[in-house]
């Protein structure tokens, strides 16, 4: 099958003259091009599976006497039976150190059936080195560059290497592979997950339930399998003086990517995105922009953006920009950048609100959460929602009227945070076209909100009351 690419940008491009930012929403789809025929890419599958000490420790899952090592072999069992014939695979026995139990080799009824012999005698020991298991799945992959690569990661704990020997792994596997990383347990830590999943282009996760794992990793390697394209650049060429200085991905998950972005000359920028099916991903982007030197009251490209694959373009768009000295148009924001600065106000209130409690403010946290809820409810995001409830419990999202709990563990914190990185995606129109044109409005609680927003982007609270 081959991609070919919508590429669609959301954005207003009046700005008022002496005003220094610019901001659009990029949404790219990938599509199945009609009467593609090009050959199927090699595919490559890891395993990582965490087998150190604390893997030996009981299940969640209520009245289980299971230890949280079986849980995680038979989701490997699981994942190595979705895998087709003529997918390579091997399998990653993850502790202080990597080692390869089932090494790369082409799936078929006979390997399968090896690696499911292999995978059931793991035992736990050792510490947590993740960025050695990331090396390791590396090494294995390196002979493969044009393969669709992923893996998939499963851990338990902490990871127990210094952060810079953690991040130098993580660069050198970075365009190398896509990652998936998943936590079980309660001892997992959100910001290695998501350190994994931005800079390894994939997804994080938790499984609240260990009896769920099987299910989660099938998932995963079913949408693995559903990429056709290893690698989607997207290419920036900005036209002087214009330049990009922000870049974040905000659907399907949240991820700032600014720092991924390489630089191929003055006015050309690219991101490596990872590898593709037909799915749809969108990114905030924000450009410094200036008025001196440039017409005034025509429209002008700021910057062209293209995706490719290999080196063919399959989509393009332009961003734009009308430089004006009537402040009204301008202050027009699209509905789809509202719903993602709101969520982005979303997690920011989640993050006073744990400020707030570390410091034991509890009506301070419970005031930011309450905020929290009131924008994940607006924005519909009940993925969030519903992880909100092991902070407070929750007598009115719409409200706000919620009611703190005192004693949070690290495990709640954890779900909350992964939680917060999967933003609800924009539609393609506000259904609410009373408020989609005209000048900002405030709210009662000081700040101002575009008039695309039917809520007030920063409390939640409706702009009719």
């Amino acid at each position: 099958m081959t991609l070919k690419f919508e590429l669609h940008v959301d954005q207003n491009p009046a700005l008022t003259i002496g005003q220094t930012e610019l901001h659009a929403v990029l949404r790219v789809t990938g599509q199945q091009l009609s009467g593609g025929t090009a050959p199927e890419a090699e595919r490559c599958e890891i395993i990582i599976i965490d087998c150190s000490g604390s893997m030996g420790g009981l299940s969640r899952r209520a009245g289980s006497r299971r230890l949280k090592i079986a849980a995680a072999i038979r989701a490997t069992v699981t994942a190595i039976d979705v895998l087709p014939d003529g997918v390579r695979f091997a399998v990653i026995e993850g502790n202080h150190e990597a080692r390869t139990i089932y090494p790369l080799t082409v799936a078929d009824k006979r390997t399968r059936a090896e690696a499911r012999t292999v995978v059931r005698r793991l035992t736990c020991n050792g510490g947590t080195n993740i960025g050695s298991w990331l090396t390791e799945a590396r090494r294995l992959l390196a002979p493969y560059p044009g393969a669709l690569r992923h893996a998939i990661l499963l851990t338990d704990g902490q990871n127990n290497e210094p952060p810079a020997e953690f991040e130098r792994s993580l660069a050198a596997c970075e365009g190398e592979f896509v990652c998936d990383a998943r936590g079980i347990g309660e001892d997992w830590v959100a910001h290695d997950l998501l350190r994994i999943a931005t800079v390894l282009r994939g997804s994080a996760d938790a499984v609240v339930d260990d009896a769920d794992l099987e299910a989660e990793f099938r998932k995963t390697i079913k949408a693995a399998l559903g990429k056709v394209a290893p690698q989607v650049l997207l290419r920036f060429t900005t036209t002087p003086p214009s330049r990009l200085v922000s870049l974040s991905q905000v659907y399907p998950t949240q991820a700032d990517l600014i720092r991924h972005v390489c630089t191929l000359g003055e006015c050309d920028f690219e991101l490596a995105s990872g590898s593709w099916g037909e799915e749809t991903r969108d990114y905030q982007l924000c450009f410094k922009v200036s008025h001196a030197g440039v017409p005034h009251f025509t429209d002008l490209r700021v910057a062209r953006v293209e995706a490719m694959v290999d080196v063919e373009r399959r989509g393009t768009a332009n961003i734009m920009i009308h430089w004006t000295e009537d402040s009204a148009p301008s202050a027009f924001t699209s509905h789809t950048l509202s719903l993602y600065q709101a969520q982005d106000n979303m997690s920011q209130a989640v993050d006073a609100g744990l400020a707030a409690y570390s410091r034991n403010d509890l009506p301070e946290a419970e005031r930011e959460w309450a905020r929290a809820v009131r924008l994940a409810a607006r924005c519909g995001n009940q993925r969030v929602l519903e992880k909100l409830q092991r902070f407070m419990e929750i007598l009115d999202p719409e409200k706000g009227v919620v009611s703190a709990h005192a004693d949070l563990s690290h495990h709640d914190v954890q779900l909350v945070k992964v939680a917060l990185s999967h933003y609800e995606q924009a539609p393609e129109e506000h259904p609410d076209t009373a408020f989609v044109a005209g000048p900002p409005w405030t709210c009662k609680c000081g700040r101002t909100s575009p008039a695309a927003a039917g809520f007030c982007i920063h409390c939640g609270h409706n702009r009719q009351t």
